[in-house]
């Protein structure tokens, strides 16, 4: 009781003695108590008469008693009085949320009243000056008004109190409140992004991410997609540079909470839309959950969990759809597939709110048809589907990829599926198969084929542009031109047909000149042709580096995945953060070709991290076969002779004479006890024994070391 009373008289003392340096300014407007009423106003305020009938009536029943509890809160006597006052504007602005369709509407008319009476810097107000228990009230409530005019006024006024108060990371009731306030706020603008990016509001989602609050993790997942998808490309280069797509790991491969783990996957595959990081945001590992998670999930099960939450009962907004139509354009079939997770999900909840006709005005129904027609993703092209469903559109029939063999009948097909019925006869008196398809010029398509309108054939270029661009070429591809095109810019697959019919490789296109370029193989656009000359010359000079098996990793980590998935994940980013190589199975595969893979990952790697989380060797005990995974990656640690570091998290050893006698002597390991309190104090333990001090070696510490660590984290 008294150390819990010290350390709390140490954080607030922290808190006030801040330097210049740390603590941001704020203006006088925020910490000058009492100013805020200065400008409110006393009036009531009527509802607009144009306003939707039953949004008004739902507005007459709930703004005089808003504005009696905003009233209340100003002339409060003492902090009980107050937080009873915030707690009713809550209340009334969490039932408003929640209405079925009209949520929305009310609510943002709450979240301006309040700003206009002077509630949003009365807010701020407290969140500068009030005792701890005030401020979470405070923040909460704030939380829930951060409506676009809300928080324009928190980027001009108080962004430094929301920022000073994400430095004292440690507080769980104040992280709940201000990770969902930064969540909101990466959504403003680009600028404000980078400010928060700049004055450490980045940094402290990214610490909350190693904890285990649901809340917190949640808005982190969130904030993370936010900042992804509203900051530009300038503040997703920040994002790589501060670790971001390997802190994102834990939140996607985490099995708690189907939420955390989908906005997660958002924040990680718009990442990697950005060509510029799109090799650093590969290499975290995380990008290769997204798909694997989006194909467990229901989307309508989903949109009926989401109808149930007050919070996105309405569903997203058209701005906020609208951003994920580029997904579905990208050429990444991560970004695809969680694109198309989400519009159905949110067609689901538009179709009860008969609002289907904003996928036609975002302009996505153009994109989830070329989704069914090209995609190569069995799920995505089923989201695809079921979204056009649901929005009433038809569904096209899905295109044979492999276009150089089409025959003349699926050229027919193709023809009427893009609306060019007339031309049909046409194409199939000249015999047109795909072979003549991908190599068809203008003055063919005008005199050959009566196609005399030059808009018309602006029209047909720009759909056989795009077949060309998701055409299957390997039957006749051998050196994988298209996908070594497609990687400089998914536009330029567009050419594979061309150049492979002149014969050119990609061993061979670096001695091809611009000239021929242009006259042989008809790549029209001069930019285009010097950036695959360059690509193509610098390919040349990239000395190509095999990795053998013998190379390895530093760490395999085994892990129980009921119970340590959570532990697992973040032992991996930590210690890749440490500069270490890990491998972590991201799917126990139960049988089959993948054994052996498995098994040659434990034996290439150098060190072997047991998590041993609750019930973790319960399955050996009764697998006297070695049939239980983590009973065969023990053994095969055991047998090969690796540095074995056990790391126990509420774990209990089990009697010796339980465990199959195969793997009975990694119980002689020294096991370290995970802290989340001391996680970094945990690592460098851990790192320590990875550097050559084997965890037989009693002296290299015991797992109850740490109790006199000064804590780093909280959870």
């Amino acid at each position: 009781m008294v150390l819990t009373l010290l350390v709390s008289v140490y954080k607030l003392c922290r808190f006030f003695a801040m330097s210049g340096a740390e603590r941001l300014a704020v203006p006088e407007c925020v910490s000058q108590a009492g100013c805020w009423a200065a400008g409110s106003s006393s009036e009531r305020r009527e509802v607009s008469p144009g306003v939707n009938t039953d949004v008004r009536a739902a507005l007459e029943r709930i703004l005089p008693a808003l504005q009696r509890s905003i009233a209340c809160a100003k002339q409060a006597a003492g902090p009980a009085e107050l937080r009873q006052a915030i707690g009713e504007v809550f209340q009334l602005v969490e039932e408003a949320w929640g209405m079925p369709t009209l949520g929305r509407d009310v609510a943002k008319v709450l979240c301006d009243v309040i700003r206009l009476e002077g509630g949003l810097d009365l807010l701020l107000n407290l969140l500068y000056t009030a005792e701890l228990e005030t401020k979470c009230q405070a923040g909460k409530l704030l939380e829930q008004i951060l409506v676009a005019e809300n928080r324009d006024r928190i980027a001009r006024i108080g962004l430094g109190v929301i920022l000073n108060l994400a430095k004292e990371r440690d507080v769980p009731p104040l992280a709940q409140s201000i990770s969902g306030i930064l969540e909101h706020m990466f959504k403003h603008t680009e600028e404000t992004c980078s400010q928060l990016i700049s004055d450490g509001g980045l940094d402290a989602i990214l610490y909350w991410c190693r904890w285990t609050d649901p809340v917190v993790l949640r808005h982190c997942a969130m904030a993370l997609a936010n900042c992804a998808m509203h900051g530009g490309q300038a503040n997703q280069r920040l994002m790589i540079e501060k670790r971001t797509a390997e802190w994102l790991f834990p939140l996607v491969f985490s099995r708690d909470d189907e939420l955390i783990r989908l906005h997660a996957c958002l924040a990680i595959t718009v990442l990697a839309t950005n060509k510029e990081i799109e090799k650093e945001v590969e290499r975290s590992g995380t990008l290769a959950l997204v798909e694997p998670f989006i194909a467990s999930l229901d989307p309508e099960r989903f949109a009926c969990r989401m109808l149930g939450s007050s919070d996105s009962s309405q569903g997203r907004t058209a701005e906020d759809l609208q951003r994920l139509v580029p997904l579905l354009d990208s050429s990444r079939l991560e970004a695809q597939c969680i694109a198309a997770f989400y519009l159905c999900a949110e067609a689901a909840i538009k179709t009860r709110q008969k609002q289907t006709k904003i996928f036609r005005e975002i302009g996505a129904t153009q994109s989830l048809k070329r989704v069914v027609c090209y995609s190569t993703s069995s799920t995505t092209s089923s989201l695809a589907k079921k979204v056009l469903r649901m929005i009433g559109e038809e569904v096209p029939r899905r295109i044979l990829p492999t276009v150089p063999n089409w025959k003349p009948c699926e050229v027919q097909t193709w023809l009427q599926q893009i609306g060019f019925n007339k031309y049909c006869q046409s194409f199939l008196d000249h015999q047109v198969d795909g072979d003549i398809l991908l190599r068809l010029t203008e003055e063919e398509l005008q005199e050959d084929l009566g196609m005399g309108s030059s808009i018309t054939r602006k029209r047909f270029f720009r759909e056989l542009t795009e077949l060309k661009t998701f055409a299957n070429y390997s039957t006749c591809d051998r050196s994988n031109l298209a996908d070594w095109l497609g990687s400089i810019d998914p536009r330029f697959r567009q050419y594979t047909y061309n150049l492979l019919t002149c014969g050119i490789n990609r061993s061979f296109l670096h001695r091809v000149t611009e000239q021929q370029l242009q006259d042989d193989c008809h790549i029209a656009t001069g930019f285009h042709r010097v950036r695959i000359l360059s690509a193509a010359r610098e390919m040349l000079h990239s000395p190509i580096t095999l990795q053998t098996a013998s190379d390895g990793t530093d760490v395999f980590i085994s892990y129980r995945r009921s119970t340590g998935s959570q532990l697992a994940s973040l032992l991996k980013v930590h210690l890749q953060l440490h500069g270490f190589s890990v491998f972590i199975d991201v799917e126990k595969l139960e049988a089959g070709k993948f054994e052996d893979k498995l098994i040659q990952s434990v034996l290439s790697a150098r060190n072997f991290v047991l998590v041993l989380s609750p019930n973790a060797l319960d399955k050996c005990m009764a697998d006297p076969e070695c049939k239980d995974w983590v009973h065969k990656e023990i053994v095969t640690a055991l047998n090969s002779g690796k540095n074995i570091v056990p790391v126990t998290d509420h774990f209990e050893w089990p009697d010796p004479e339980t465990l199959p006698k195969d793997m009975r002597a990694v119980l002689k390991f020294n096991g370290i006890k995970w802290s989340h309190e001391y996680q970094e104090a945990t690592i460098d333990k851990i790192i320590r024994f990875l550097q050559g001090r084997s965890s037989r070696d009693s002296s290299a510490g015991s797992e109850n070391g740490l109790d006199c660590l000064p804590a780093l984290g909280q959870t």
